[in-house]
């Protein structure tokens, strides 16, 4: 008994440590995940779906990069490192475009031109030419939340897509 405490408190200061030595906490670097849009060049260049580009100089990184696919996502570490979530490989990189900076709305209130339909006497028409609806602000945000939850799942179907067409290469029945 005395020995297996001793022993944990021994393990408990080793973790402690690496932990001590391994430097700040993860929170603490600048990380981000994206997903892979392209890998160009042999495995020397890296398209990322938010418009960056990854240039990868090391040829040991380049065989490892070569291997990933599409909509896997990558964490980018500090701006100098690329962590493929689904295969676990690490690899230095140098970014040689930044992101593409997307355009914010003009207001905070969307203005949609109208092909908008007005109830006249009991009927319906459509809006008059040059007539315009205002959507309500927490409208615009609900509709943008289930867009992009939309496209994560997009996402996500065609990275397990890409996963069963490897595996189908890898048991000889795929294309």
């Amino acid at each position: 008994m005395a020995l297996m405490q001793r022993l944990l408190g021994e393990l408990a200061l080793a973790a402690l440590a690496l932990a001590l030595m391994a430097g700040p906490p993860a929170h603490a670097a600048e990380a981000k995940k994206v997903l892979i849009k392209s890998v160009k060049e042999v495995g020397t260049k890296v398209v990322l779906m938010d418009g960056s580009e990854w240039s990868i100089d090391n040829p040991e990184d380049q065989e490892l990069v070569y291997d990933w696919l599409p909509f896997q996502t990558v964490v980018v570490k500090n701006n100098k490192v690329l962590v493929n979530l689904y295969r676990g490989d690490i690899v230095d990189a140098k970014m040689t475009k930044p992101p593409v900076k997307k355009a914010k709305a003009a207001s905070s209130a969307p203005m949609y031109s109208a092909s908008a339909v007005q109830r006249v006497d009991g009927a319906t028409s459509p809006a008059p030419a040059g007539t315009q609806i205002v959507v309500p602000e927490d409208l615009v945000k609900r509709m943008d939340k289930i867009l992009n939850r939309m496209e994560d799942l997009e996402f996500s179907l065609k990275s397990i897509e890409m996963r069963l067409l490897r595996l189908e290469r890898m048991a000889g029945i795929g294309p």
